[in-house]
């Protein structure tokens, strides 16, 4: 591809010497020269787009890059601190043995299995 591209290049380069040999020494033709003024043209606005697309795709990455990711990253550390300190403590509560009060049974129901538990 590399060597398509250099041989391509070239080519266009010599056509553009010879032309330009063949200009200064038996005349100008004004076609040719027109359309070397529109190619001239064209190239200048796909040069702009080009240009234009790759300082906004480059600030878009930078965005992502240096705002988005370290924002998200810390995001996801501090729900993945809140999960293991809440395993740690639920897993601390149930090695001391320490009563909870649950929310599936009603207050009077639990001071109940709490009486029964002392009884024993």
């Amino acid at each position: 591809m590399t060597i398509i591209l250099f041989l391509v290049s070239l080519c266009a380069l010599f056509f553009m010497f010879a032309y330009k040999a063949f200009e200064i020494k038996v005349k100008k033709i004004n076609f040719i020269s027109n359309v070397w003024g529109k190619a001239d043209n064209q190239v200048d606005k796909l040069i702009g787009v080009v240009v234009f697309k790759y300082n906004r795709y480059k600030k878009i990455s930078q965005i992502f890059v240096f705002e988005f990711m370290p924002s998200y990253t810390y995001e996801l550390l501090v729900k993945t601190k809140d999960y293991v300190s809440k395993r740690y403590y639920s897993a601390g509560d149930e090695f001391r043995g320490r009563r909870v009060l649950r929310s599936n049974g009603s207050v009077s129901f639990f001071l109940e299995r709490l009486g029964e538990d002392k009884s024993r």
